[in-house]
């Protein structure tokens, strides 16, 4: 008799929510698929040169990939318009790149990094290397 009682609370209690949800849910605004994508890249080395930043990142599953950005790109001050931004690696985590597009057109690249320049990932490329795409307004990048 417990067990007829239970199941039948619990069928009611099962009808009375289904029969209070809405069918529709009403949103404030309608739905709008964004336009913004990025994409996460682990660094392994990022080494320091006059003009430019050279980050070696994981492509693929095996491959290493080198990408050159511009100095010019960063600024010290959290700007909106700047291209390249560095923020503090959280404890824990590998160092990572994020690229930042905009329908489909490359907008930005944030660095997520330790700040200590003594850590093993910071590099010193070597004076003598000259830099070819140390002007570039664009990234070019292949994941």
């Amino acid at each position: 008799m417990k067990k007829l009682f239970i199941l039948s609370a619990l069928l009611c209690v099962g009808v009375l929510f289904s029969a209070s949800a809405k069918e529709k849910a009403d949103y404030k605004y309608e739905f709008q698929e964004s336009t913004v994508t990025y994409h996460n890249v682990q660094i392994y080395k990022i080494l320091d040169h006059q003009d430019a930043f050279i980050v070696m990142y994981a492509k693929g599953h095996r491959n290493v990939g080198t990408v050159t950005l511009p100095k010019k790109w960063y600024t010290s001050a959290a700007r909106t318009d700047s291209k390249l931004n560095m923020r503090a690696l959280p404890k824990g985590m590998s160092p990572y790149m994020t690229v930042i597009s905009r329908d489909g057109a490359f907008e930005r690249v944030l660095l997520t990094l330790p700040i200590s320049r003594s850590n093993a990932v910071w590099g010193v490329a070597d004076s003598t290397y000259k830099v070819e795409d140390a002007n570039k307004d664009t990234l070019d990048i292949v994941y």
